[in-house]
């Protein structure tokens, strides 16, 4: 039973504490092989009166201002798909996706999250505008049998890389996949 304990002041709203618990369980299921429905995330938070560094409260120390704006990483890719039902197939089923959610944009298509930040809808028309799509995997060569034993077009790998163990498939729009992990 893996404990994760966040000590910090206080001021947080709901949404960034659950925002924070869920990137902590995605960290340590991917880092530390933790299981989801084990990991327990513990958040403390303490006020500023109540919080010293360097024998200064916090309420005491001079506030740095407002933060600048800053970029973090990709949220979520949106995909056109040609077969919505062979995409899930692909993602979900074979890849091991969850599905967050499912709505119907604002056009009428229907759309599928995942939990893993890929949104899916119909209306792809077979142009490939991105070179490829990386997923971080654990096992990529079980990864690699498995889409070999599902008869997934493998392009390329397993091979390895200076960053890791690669293997490129295609989905069934076309799209170049790849799986990678640690050496």
């Amino acid at each position: 039973m893996p404990v994760v304990v966040v000590q910090f002041w206080e001021g947080r709203s709901t949404e960034q504490k659950r925002a924070l618990a869920r990137a902590i369980t995605d960290a340590m299921v991917e880092h530390a092989d933790a299981s989801p429905e084990a990991l327990h995330v513990a958040i403390q938070e303490y006020s500023r009166e109540d919080w010293a560094r360097n024998g200064v409260l916090a309420v005491d120390m001079e506030d740095p201002g407002e933060k600048p704006p800053v970029v973090w990483k990709l949220d979520h890719l949106l995909l056109e798909t040609s077969d919505l039902e062979r995409a899930l197939a692909f993602y979900v089923e074979f890849l091991g996706f969850t599905i967050r959610k499912q709505e119907t944009r604002p056009d009428g298509r229907p759309l599928v999250v995942t939990h893993q930040g890929l949104g899916l809808t119909n209306g792809g028309g077979g142009v490939q505008h991105v070179e490829h799509l990386a997923f971080r995997t654990r096992d990529v060569v079980g990864m690699a049998e498995r889409a070999r034993t599902a008869g997934i077009e493998i392009i390329e790998g397993p091979k390895e890389w200076s960053y890791g163990v690669s293997v490129y498939l295609r989905d069934p729009d076309g799209n170049k996949i790849e799986l990678f992990g640690p050496h």
